[in-house]
């Protein structure tokens, strides 16, 4: 046996297989194929932010490494924006730079968590989240979120709360479901978990993108929440700069500080440039920046929600995010969602993320999650493609 085919087992589910990344494969070889699978933005980022990491290439930043926990002015940044928006009562030294959300979250779970431990996911969950604790060594339980509304349901998670539970993700607003948790959701698990041991991992990476009038609660803010949750965000959706990986986890100071430790194993910094760009747009991007975001992303959903809905989809508007799943059986018929995103990629050249991707047990899943995250062009195109499905 060759040495190197012996492979630790805590990363064997990640050789089974990653649909999306295959799919992608299949529609970058479509001419004219329309890629709604990946969460990627390809909207503008803000001038201010280019401007910054720009500067910091060529000009008279040193290009080394960064403190472990990030620049001090982007924390000293970022803390002011949580007080801002999300009401929290943090300062710099409670918050820590990470490469992206998912980097934040992993070392946040290495931090915290012991293999063998319990953690429960609301379902359907981000895919990331459920293969990153079980490369923690991690054992997720996964709470069934009942379409076609996904409100919590409170017995569901009583009944999956145990003496090995020690950890609750709230991913809100979801992907892929658009879920936004409202303040009586959040109590009601600050009542469940009140006197155990239980610590809460958020992820907020979408938090600007509420519609409909909703508003995003950040879990912390809520009494029995606060002293157990680790807040975690990113600027990746927000400026729409996927590809920088410049998230943040906010916290107790000495908690922040032992999952820097970890990141520092891990990658020892985030980049310098792109740590700069984030903190000139903190810093110069006005109030409206946030709420014009909201507006456009409510309107892409609305256009790409009736262009679905015409073509005959089941579609649940989502109320945040910008993914929606659609239930697919009157248009594609009755297959499995692999086959079915190949059907509708031979159709109109559309791809999207088989929709049992994000089931523990995806038994009888018939949805295709789509992104809607385009330029007004291509999601015309989209539209405009959809709609010839009805004929």
């Amino acid at each position: 046996m060759d040495p190197l085919d012996r492979r630790a087992a805590r990363r064997a589910h990640l050789d089974r297989g990653n649909p999306l990344r295959s799919l992608t494969e299949v529609i970058d070889k479509v001419i004219g194929g329309i890629n709604l699978g990946q969460g990627v933005c390809d909207l503008d980022p803000p001038a201010p932010l280019v401007r910054g990491a720009v500067e910091s290439i060529g000009g008279p930043d040193r290009q080394t490494y960064t403190p472990y926990k990030g620049l001090p002015g982007l924390r000293t940044a970022i803390a002011a924006r949580l007080r801002k928006f999300n009401r929290l009562d943090v300062d710099a030294e409670q918050v820590g730079v990470t490469l992206g959300a998912s980097g934040a979250f992993f070392a946040a779970a290495m931090t915290l968590l012991e293999p063998g431990d319990e953690v429960i996911l609301f379902e359907p969950f981000y895919s990331y989240h459920r293969s990153s604790l079980l490369l923690c060594g991690a054992v997720p339980v996964c709470v069934r979120l009942p379409a076609p509304t996904f409100a919590l349901d409170v017995d569901a998670l009583r009944r999956a709360i145990t003496d090995r539970t020690r950890a609750i993700v709230l991913n809100t607003p979801a992907n892929p479901t658009g879920k936004v948790f409202d303040t009586a959701e959040l109590e009601a698990i600050a009542l469940l978990v009140r006197g155990t041991g239980i610590v809460v991992f958020t992820d907020e990476v979408y938090e600007y993108m509420c519609f409909d009038g909703r508003e995003h609660v950040s879990p912390a803010t809520i009494e029995g929440l606060h002293d157990r949750c680790v807040t975690i965000g990113s600027y990746s959706k927000t400026f729409s700069i996927t590809g920088w990986r410049i998230g943040y986890l906010a916290g107790p100071a000495e908690l922040v500080d032992a999952v820097g430790l970890v990141c520092d194993q891990i990658h020892v910094c985030a980049p310098r440039p792109m740590q700069r760009g984030v903190t000139r747009a903190l810093q110069e991007l006005p109030e409206s920046y946030y709420s014009e975001l909201q507006a456009l992303y409510e309107s892409k959903r609305d256009r790409f929600c009736d262009a679905l809905e015409d073509a005959g989809f089941g579609v649940v508007r989502p109320a945040g995010a910008y993914y929606v799943m659609a239930d697919y059986r009157d248009v594609l018929g009755d297959l499995a969602p692999y086959d079915a995103v190949l059907k509708l990629i031979e159709r109109v050249g559309i791809n999207g993320v088989p929709g049992d991707v994000f089931y523990e047990d995806p038994t009888g899943v018939r949805s295709i999650r789509f992104q809607f995250a385009v330029t007004p062009d291509v999601l015309d195109d989209a539209c405009a493609r959809l709609r010839t499905l009805s004929r």
